[in-house]
C-alpha cells in the first residue's frame, strides 16, 4: 500500500501529471456551473464587443462627418479673401470682374465641394446686392434662421444653424422644391459702426447626413441621429423615426458628451461634432442579448462536442511540451548579459529538419540568436540615441524653412494677383539669393556673420511687400562675426516683428539688430517700435519658452527656435521677450561661444 501510494506521489508530482489533473479537474465541473459561468463572463464579454464594434463605427463615422464640416470651413476661409476683394473695390467696372471672378469661385467651390447652395449678402447700396442668385442684399439675412445672439455678437468663428425649407432660385436648382439644410455662416461687422459689412452662407443637403447614418447602421435595431445645439433632430438612420428627444434626455446627453452611459434599457454613445451639434448612438439592450445568445449557444455547444478530443490531444501533446519547457526555462533563468551561452542541442535536436520546427523549436532558435545578439545590440542602441537625438534637432530646423518659403511665396501671388509683377519678380531674385544662401551653408551651426546676411536677405524681400514701412540697422562688436550660432534663429523673431508690428498706430516699423559679448557668451537683441504685445500674449509667448515645446499650431517658429537653441549641441541659449503695448518689443538671445576651427566643413 505504502508503495502505491509512493508510486502515486511520484506521478502526480510530474509537470504533466499536474497540468492533466488541472485540465480533467476543469472539465468535470458540473456543465451546469460551467454553463452559468460561462454564459455570464461570455455575456459580459460579448456585449463589450458589440459596444465597441458600435462605438468604433460610431467613430469613423464622426471622423466622416467632421472631415465634411471641415471642408465647408475650408471653403468658408477660402471666401474670406474674395469677400475682401469685393468689399474693398470702388470703381464700377472693377466691381463688376470682382463679382464675375466671386461667383466663378463661388461655383467652383459647390461643384467641388458637393455645396447644396451658398449665398452672399452685400450692403443694399453695392453692385452686386440686387443680382437674386447668388448676390443678395443684408436686409435678406431676416429670412433665414440665423441665432439672434449670432446677428448681434457674430464674432470670427463660423455660425452653424439649421435652415429648413430652403428655396434656391430656380435658374439654378431647376426644381422648385425646398429642402432643409445645414448651414454654415460667416459675418462680419464694422468694428467702429457695429454695423454688418457683409455675410455669407454655404449650405448642406441634411439629407446627406441621413444618408451617412443610413450607410453605417444599417441595422434599423440601433438608432443613430443627429441634434443640434439647440435638441432639434435634423437627421437619422431611419428618416421615419425624426422625433425631438424629451428634455431629461437632452440634458443627459449633453452631461455625458464623448462617453458611453446606458438609460432606460438603452445605451447612448454621444459625441459633440466640430460644429458644436451632436451626434447621438442608441445601442438597446434588447439588440446586445439578441446578437449574445447565438454566441452563447455555439461556446456550450463547442465545449460539449470538443471536451473529449481536447483530452486526448492533451495526454499526447503533454510529453513533448513537458521537457522542452523545462529547458527553455533552466537557459533562461540562467540568462545574464554576460553569461556563456546555453546549449540548446537537446532542445532542438541539429539532425531535424528546419522545415519541421515546432514554435518551441523556433523559441529556442530564437534564443540562442538573441544570446548572439544582445551585446552587439546594447552598442547599436547607445549610437542609434545619440543619432535619434541629433535627428530630432535637424527636424525641428528644417521645419522652419517651409514655414518661411510659404508666407513668402504667399506674397509673391499675393503681388501677382494685384498686377504689382515688377515686384513679385524682385522677390523672387532675392528669394533665389536667400536660397542660394542658406543651401551653401549646409551645417547645423553657421558663423553669425552668415546667420545675419541670410536675415539681411529675408528683410530685403519683405521690404519689397512694404515700402518704406520697414527699416532696419545692424550693430555687430568686433570680433563676434566668426563665432557660431544655430542656422535659421533671427528669421522667425524678425518675421514675427514684422507681421504682429504693423498697426494703424505703428505703420512704420524700424528694426535694431545688435550683438555683443557677454561673460562667456554672445547676445543678440532684436528691437522694434511696432504695436506690442499684450500681457495675455506675452505670458502666453513666455510660457511657451520656459516649457521649451514646440506648439505645430501656435507660436510655432519661437518655440522651434527655442527649442534647438537651448540644446547642449547648440550653445545651451536662452530667450526673453520684454514688450509693451504700443512701446515696442525686445527679444534677447543669448547662447555660448562657439567656435569652429574648420569652419569651411560647414559650407557645401
Amino acid at each position: 500500500m505504502k508503495e502505491k501510494i509512493k508510486c502515486l506521489r511520484k506521478v502526480c508530482s510530474r509537470f504533466q501529471t499536474k497540468l492533466l489533473l488541472a485540465f480533467l479537474l476543469c472539465t468535470l465541473i458540473p456543465l451546469l456551473v460551467i454553463g452559468g459561468i460561462s454564459y455570464s463572463v461570455s455575456y459580459h464579454i460579448s456585449e463589450q464587443r458589440i459596444l465597441n464594434a458600435s462605438i468604433s463605427s460610431d467613430d469613423q463615422l464622426n471622423l466622416q462627418i467632421n472631415e465634411r464640416l471641415s471642408h465647408v470651413e475650408n471653403v468658408a476661409d477660402s471666401m474670406q479673401y474674395d469677400m475682401y476683394t469685393l468689399m474693398q473695390t470702388e470703381e464700377p467696372m472693377e466691381c463688376l470682374s470682382v463679382l464675375a471672378d466671386t461667383r466663378s469661385d463661388l461655383s467652383l467651390f459647390k461643384s467641388t465641394f458637393d455645396l447644396y447652395y451658398a449665398s452672399i449678402f452685400l450692403p443694399s447700396g453695392h453692385l452686386g446686392a440686387e443680382e437674386g442668385l447668388y448676390f443678395f442684399s443684408l436686409d435678406d439675412l431676416e429670412k433665414y434662421s440665423i441665432p439672434a445672439q449670432a446677428l448681434t455678437n457674430p464674432g470670427a468663428s463660423s455660425i452653424w444653424f439649421l435652415q429648413k425649407n430652403l428655396s434656391i432660385p430656380f435658374l439654378i436648382s431647376g426644381s422648385e422644391k425646398n429642402s432643409d439644410c445645414m448651414a454654415c455662416c460667416r459675418i462680419l461687422k464694422d468694428p467702429e459702426t457695429k454695423k454688418i459689412s457683409y455675410a455669407y452662407i454655404l449650405f448642406l443637403d441634411i439629407g446627406e447626413f441621413s444618408g451617412y447614418l443610413e450607410e453605417s447602421f444599417t441595422d434599423k435595431n440601433i438608432a443613430s441621429y443627429i441634434l443640434t445645439d439647440q435638441g432639434e433632430m435634423v437627421a437619422h438612420n431611419s428618416p421615419d423615426k425624426l422625433s425631438q428627444p424629451d428634455k431629461d434626455l437632452l440634458e443627459a446627453l449633453k452631461k455625458e458628451t464623448g462617453n458611453l452611459f446606458c438609460k432606460n434599457n438603452i445605451n447612448y454613445h454621444c459625441v459633440r461634432l466640430q460644429n458644436g451639434w451632436y451626434h447621438i448612438t442608441e445601442i438597446p439592450d434588447s439588440y446586445i442579448q439578441e446578437n449574445v445568445r447565438v454566441l452563447i449557444q455555439s461556446i456550450l455547444l463547442t465545449l460539449l462536442f470538443s471536451l473529449p478530443l481536447t483530452i486526448l490531444i492533451i495526454l499526447w501533446i503533454s510529453k513533448r511540451l513537458t521537457k522542452k519547457l523545462r529547458i527553455l526555462s533552466g537557459a533562461m533563468e540562467h540568462l545574464t548579459l554576460d553569461s556563456p551561452e546555453e546549449d540548446l542541442s537537446e532542445l532542438i535536436p541539429p539532425e531535424k529538419d528546419p522545415e519541421a520546427y515546432d514554435e518551441l523549436d523556433r523559441l529556442g532558435l530564437t534564443f540562442q540568436k538573441m544570446q548572439l545578439s544582445l551585446k552587439d545590440n546594447m552598442q547599436s542602441v547607445l549610437d542609434l540615441s545619440l543619432t535619434e537625438e541629433r535627428l530630432k534637432y535637424q527636424l525641428l530646423q528644417s521645419q522652419i524653412n517651409p514655414h518661411f518659403l510659404y508666407n513668402i511665396l504667399g506674397s509673391i501671388q499675393t503681388c501677382q494677383s494685384i498686377g504689382k509683377l515688377d515686384i513679385a519678380d524682385q522677390m523672387l531674385t532675392k528669394l533665389t539669393r536667400f536660397y542660394r544662401m542658406t543651401l551653401r551653408k549646409s551645417g547645423d551651426l553657421i558663423s553669425i556673420k552668415d546667420e545675419l546676411e541670410i536675415a539681411r536677405l529675408y528683410l530685403e524681400i519683405e521690404k519689397l511687400c512694404h515700402n518704406d514701412n520697414l527699416s532696419w540697422e545692424f550693430d555687430l562688436e568686433d570680433g563676434l562675426e566668426n563665432f557660431l550660432i544655430c542656422k535659421f534663429t533671427l528669421q522667425p523673431f524678425l518675421e514675427n516683428s514684422i507681421l504682429h508690428g504693423l498697426s494703424q498706430r505703428t505703420p512704420r516699423i524700424h528694426l535694431k539688430i545688435t550683438a555683443v559679448y557677454g561673460d562667456d557668451t554672445v547676445i543678440i537683441t532684436i528691437e522694434d517700435n511696432g504695436v506690442g504685445i499684450t500681457e495675455k500674449q506675452l505670458a502666453e509667448l513666455r510660457h511657451t519658452l520656459d516649457s521649451k515645446v514646440v506648439n505645430y499650431e501656435k507660436h510655432f517658429g519661437i518655440g522651434n527656435v527655442n527649442k534647438r537653441i537651448s540644446s547642449p549641441h547648440f550653445g545651451n541659449g536662452h530667450i526673453s521677450i520684454e514688450s509693451r503695448l504700443y512701446h515696442g518689443t525686445r527679444i534677447t538671445i543669448e547662447f555660448d561661444q562657439m567656435e569652429d576651427e574648420h569652419e569651411e566643413s560647414n559650407d557645401s
